[in-house]
C-alpha cells in the first residue's frame, strides 16, 4: 500500500471506485483532477504555469484528504484529515513529492483488487471443507 508521511505521520492512501467519485465531485472530472494534482492547466495540457499554485495545492490537498481518511478507516484508525491539516504538515519542497505520492496510490488502485477482509476468530474447519467440495474448482 502506498504510503505518505505528514507531519510525522504515515497515513496510508486508498483509491478505489468510493475515492474516484469523491474526487470527481469534490474537484473535477479525473482526468483534469489529474492534471490539476500535476500543476497543468485542463484546458491546455502543454501549460504547466498552474504549478505551485493555489489550484494545484488544492486539488493536491483534497486528493490526500480523500485517500488519506479512506487509507485511515481501513486500518481501523480515525478518519480526521483535513485540508488544512494535510498542506500544513507538508513542506513546500516536498510538494512535488506529494504529487508523485498521490500519481502512485492511484496508479496502485487501478491496477490492484481489493483484498477481502480476514475474519477475526475462530473458523469452522468443517464448513469450508463441506464448501470446497460444492465448488470442486476451490
Amino acid at each position: 500500500m502506498i504510503t505518505i508521511k505528514i507531519k510525522d505521520r504515515d497515513i496510508p492512501l486508498v483509491y478505489t471506485v468510493w475515492e474516484m467519485k469523491q474526487i470527481q465531485e469534490e474537484i473535477a472530472p479525473l482526468h483534469e483532477a489529474v492534471m490539476m494534482v500535476c500543476g497543468v492547466n485542463p484546458e491546455d495540457e502543454k501549460d504547466f504555469s498552474k504549478r505551485g499554485g493555489k489550484e494545484q495545492l488544492t486539488a493536491l490537498a483534497k486528493m490526500l484528504r480523500i485517500m488519506g481518511n479512506a487509507g485511515l478507516e481501513e486500518a481501523g484508525e480515525e478518519p480526521n484529515l483535513t485540508d488544512k491539516k494535510v498542506l500544513r504538515g507538508l513542506s513546500p519542497s516536498k510538494t512535488a513529492d506529494a504529487v508523485n505520492t498521490v500519481m502512485n496510490a492511484i496508479r496502485d488502485g487501478m491496477s490492484s483488487e481489493i483484498p477481502p477482509k480476514e475474519e477475526d476468530g475462530p473458523v469452522d474447519v468443517v464448513l469450508e471443507e463441506l464448501n470446497k467440495k460444492k465448488d470442486p474448482e476451490s
